[in-house]
């Protein structure tokens, strides 16, 4: 009895010793692994990447193109398209403005371009569209609005995962405590004769590509 209730004292002390030195607990929880690009290099924030599927074709990649149903520019969404290297992006961390990109870390994914009619500003971010109800699913748009991780910007945020021997990219956002979220993954959803990426369970296999 007594050895029981010494263990019991010890444990205790140490988890309030713990949470007395936070950081010092915080600081032994492990890094996140490195995401690397297609020649085995850390992905970074700042440079350029085409991210591009997986697949026979090693030329497919992601680009922009208007997804209304009305023949009007906007919303411009994010789909494959064949025979086509894609148009290259940035990852920015929620938790860095530089250095590396890790898994399961909340990142931005802006396209950096210098207008589009679709946005108000000069960001042209990823962000989680409304609830399409013929489609029955949420498609990827621009609109999002870069940094602030929070509430507001909940739709925003994605993060990079491994999947097979490469990545997949999934809507899980961390950057805030009492939201309900729903986790999916990002993945090709064929629709009005495209190829679109939106939430899904069956995420697409990518790989990063440095822009020359």
């Amino acid at each position: 009895m007594k050895l029981i209730n010494i263990l019991f004292f010890i444990s205790f002390l140490l988890a309030t010793n713990c949470f007395t030195k936070s950081k010092l607990c915080e600081a032994s929880e492990p890094t996140p692994i490195a995401v690397r690009d297609s020649s085995g290099k850390i992905l970074q924030t700042g440079p350029n990447y085409y991210v591009q599927p997986i697949s026979p074709d090693e030329a497919w990649g992601f680009e922009l193109a208007s997804i209304s149903n009305h023949h009007k520019p906007c919303p411009l969404g994010i789909v494959q398209e064949d025979y086509y290297l894609g148009t290259p992006l940035l990852f920015s961390s929620a938790n860095s403005k530089k250095g590396t990109i890790r898994l399961s870390t909340d990142l931005n994914i802006d396209y950096n371009l210098s207008y589009t009619v679709c946005t108000k500003s000069n960001d042209a971010i990823w962000t989680v569209g409304p609830y399409d109800r013929r489609a029955q699913t949420y498609f990827l748009i621009l609109g999002g609005v870069k940094e602030n991780p929070g509430r507001k910007t909940i739709r925003n945020w994605f993060k990079i995962e491994e999947f097979g021997d490469n990545y997949k990219i999934r809507y899980c956002p961390s950057v805030c405590n009492d939201c309900k979220v729903m986790c999916k993954d990002v993945g090709v959803i064929e629709y009005n004769g495209q190829k679109r990426l939106g939430l899904s369970d069956f995420p697409v296999e990518v790989k990063f590509v440095k822009d020359a």
